[in-house]
């Protein structure tokens, strides 16, 4: 696989709670792996997406287990799962590198092609999936950015090659 490929997702949405269960079964996907910052709240901050409580029931209710995936440190990544109903979590997962993916794939039971990775970060989240075989899915980064906001202007502008090459090709939502 070359970096371009490395660096594409699969499947595009605005926000994660734009996904659902029949979208998860049209990917393939068994499981999620869902990341925190920028992608469910603000990094750094405990507010959350309008409606992300809902949606975490309802895809697990659907027969879909979740498992927080991030690279953020225990004292994040802790309150982010009780909030969310005590979800199972990974914290300073070190991605791009794919194995805190493995890993909660094997926790969750489903071969990891049958893991959903929704993240916002294309040199991390999405990378870290392509690596490993897990269903690429990228989710544009919440709007509010509350730390490091020099860092997100570069990653913004790192990523717009790739994020333009997936528009010419798809959109949002599902499409094969």
């Amino acid at each position: 696989m070359n970096k371009k490929d490395l660096l594409m997702p699969r499947y595009r949405f605005k926000r994660v709670t734009d996904i659902s269960a029949g979208d998860l079964r049209k990917m393939g996907a068994k499981a999620v792996g869902l990341d925190i910052d920028n992608t469910i709240a603000p990094d750094g901050k405990f507010q959350y997406i309008d409606g992300i409580r809902e949606w975490v029931k309802e895809i697990t209710e659907a027969g879909f287990p979740i498992t927080l995936i991030s690279n953020g440190t225990l004292i994040r990544v802790l309150p982010v799962s009780r909030y969310l109903g005590g979800l199972p979590f990974t914290h300073m997962s070190l991605k791009p590198f794919p194995h805190a993916l493995k890993r909660a794939a094997r926790r969750m039971g489903v071969d990891i092609s049958e893991l959903a990775m929704l993240g916002d970060q294309i040199f991390s989240d999405i990378k870290a999936a392509n690596l490993c075989g897990a269903i690429p899915v990228r989710i544009d980064p919440i709007p509010i950015k509350s730390l490091y906001p020099h860092y997100y202007d570069w990653k913004s502008r790192r990523e717009e090659p790739y994020i333009k090459a997936f528009e010419e090709k798809h959109g949002y939502g599902i499409y094969d």
